[in-house]
Formats: structure tokens, C-alpha cells, sequence
């Protein structure tokens, strides 16, 4: 009899812990149920809060790396590439302990981005054939450095416009442009136009030289495609550019298509590969890969 009622008591506690632990795992599953609803709201009104860092009307602290190769008849570049982006304002109103003032919604409106190569590779083949005659040329690449700004963003529709600055940093004049060049740009992003989660965004930049030993000037159109997926843990990107080359006279057409996703064991980590081509007669490149991780922490 005392055992049949240690039996019992026992079940009857195992039951009651089941049921904490049933009810528990139920909360916590209706807690992500709507957090992912309300993300999924976000993306729908434009306001993307997420761990991508794909949405151009969303600036994000975060630090990027990738490499990217690019064949071409005659040789081929291997371009690492270290990338910071910064929304300003957001530190200096949290120095402050308030939410009022002019600095706490600047980093939602102005951001700044830093591009620098610390070493190329560019393998040149002798065009005779002779392996041993080929060229290998290694070295720092060229810097630039952005400002960009939103004058106007909505739930369907944003504008962004900024000004970018390249400088001639390149070890090696086959490294680089040899130009301080400027870099003025316009986009404007439309949510949702294309199906559901998704960013339409196409951009018009122009690069004119204001210094170096280069000439330059070139009309860009960026036109720029998203498509967040699985609930924004993974992306698709078909970025098609044209560029139109004045000081040449030349006209290169660019496609590069990349696939990104999102690491859940390592909170706004994520990885992207993204491959493309190149079209015209004087195209810098054949075809062209890059494999890039990235770390998003606000």
C-alpha cells in the first residue's frame, strides 16, 4: 500500500512538472509566433528590422567581410574586402541617458560606410602561353568612404541620396583607379511592389574625378531586387548595374545575383555567396564570385 502511494504521488508530480513544461514550451512558442508577426508587419510597411542588412532604407551597425575573385581573359583579381557601416547618432543621445533631443533619431535618417582592400592579387598570363613569363601583382587596394542620408521614407516608399568619395590608396596603379573621385546617388526603395517581403530599389549614381592622375567620368544605374525568405532568415538579390563609361566610350553591363543566409546559433551573423557576369565588348570582367560573412549587432 505505502509503495502504491509513493507511485502515486510520484506520477502525480511527474504530471504537474509535464504540465509546467508543457505550458511553458506553449508560451515560449506563442512568443515567437508573434515576433515573427510582427517582423513580418515591419517588412510589409518598409521597416525592416532585421539581421540582413539587405534593405537600403534601414541603416544597421555592422561589419563586413568578403572576398570576391573575378576571371577575365588574360588573368584573373582576388579583392578581400573589409566594409563598416555606421548610422550616426544613436551612440551620442544613448551618452545622454535620453530619448529626447536632437541626436537619437539621426541614426535612423544618416549613416556613413567604409570600404577598404588590404590586399589584391592580380595574376596576369603571358599571352604567349609561357607560364613562366606571367605576372603577379600584390597590394593595397583602393579606399572610399560614404554619406548617405533618407529625406523621406514611408511604409511603401523611401528615398535615399548620399555622396560617396574614392581615393587612389592602390600600392600598384593596376590596383586601383589612380583618381580621387566623387560619387553623388539617389535611390529609392519601394516595399512589397514585387511580392510579398520584398524591396525594389533602383539608383542613379554618377563618379566624376576631382584629382589623381586619371580622368573619370561614368553614369551608374543600380537596379537593385530583394527578397527576404523564411521569415527573413534567408535572402535572394538580383542586382542588374549598367555603366556608362564616357571618358572610354564605353557601355559594361553587369548582373550579379546573390543568396544570403542567416546563422541562428550566432545571433546577426550571416553568410552570402554571390556570383555574376558581365556583358560588352569591353567588360572588365568573364564571371565573378564573392563569399562574404557579415555581423549586424544593431
Amino acid at each position: 500500500m505505502k509503495s502504491t502511494r509513493i507511485v502515486a504521488l510520484f506520477t502525480a508530480l511527474m504530471m504537474c512538472v509535464a504540465g509546467a513544461v508543457f505550458a511553458q514550451e506553449e508560451a515560449q512558442e506563442e512568443a515567437q509566433e508573434e515576433l515573427q508577426e510582427e517582423v513580418l508587419e515591419e517588412v510589409e510597411e518598409g521597416k525592416v528590422h532585421d539581421n540582413t542588412g539587405t534593405n537600403p532604407i534601414n541603416f544597421t551597425y555592422d561589419a563586413r567581410f568578403y572576398m570576391e575573385t573575378s576571371w577575365f581573359d588574360g588573368g584573373s583579381l582576388i579583392a578581400p574586402t573589409f566594409e563598416f557601416r555606421l548610422p550616426l547618432g544613436r551612440d551620442l543621445a544613448n551618452l545622454t541617458n535620453s530619448k529626447e533631443g536632437i541626436f537619437n533619431d539621426l541614426g535612423e535618417k544618416y549613416a556613413l560606410r567604409l570600404k577598404f582592400r588590404p590586399q589584391q592579387n592580380l595574376n596576369l598570363e603571358d599571352p604567349g602561353g609561357d607560364p613562366t613569363a606571367d605576372v603577379n601583382i600584390s597590394g593595397i587596394g583602393d579606399m572610399d568612404f560614404r554619406f548617405l542620408a533618407i529625406p523621406y521614407v514611408a511604409d511603401k516608399f523611401g528615398i535615399a541620396a548620399g555622396l560617396e568619395a574614392f581615393f587612389p590608396t592602390a600600392t600598384n596603379d593596376l590596383l586601383g583607379s589612380n583618381a580621387y573621385s566623387l560619387r553623388p546617388q539617389i535611390f529609392a526603395g519601394f516595399f512589397g511592389l514585387i511580392g510579398k517581403n520584398s524591396i525594389f530599389a533602383p539608383g542613379y549614381l554618377y563618379v566624376f574625378d576631382v584629382g589623381g592622375d586619371a580622368e573619370v567620368e561614368q553614369h551608374q544605374i543600380d537596379i537593385y531586387f530583394v527578397w527576404l525568405l523564411a521569415q527573413n532568415r534567408h535572402w535572394l538579390i538580383v542586382n542588374p548595374q549598367m555603366n556608362f563609361d564616357q571618358v572610354n566610350d564605353v557601355d559594361i553591363y553587369v548582373l550579379d545575383v546573390e543568396w544570403g543566409y542567416t546563422i541562428p546559433q550566432l545571433p546577426g551573423v550571416s553568410l552570402h555567396l554571390r556570383p555574376g557576369t558581365a556583358f560588352g565588348s569591353d567588360k572588365p570582367f568573364d564571371w565573378t564570385f564573392e563569399f562574404g560573412i557579415r555581423y549586424i549587432w544593431r
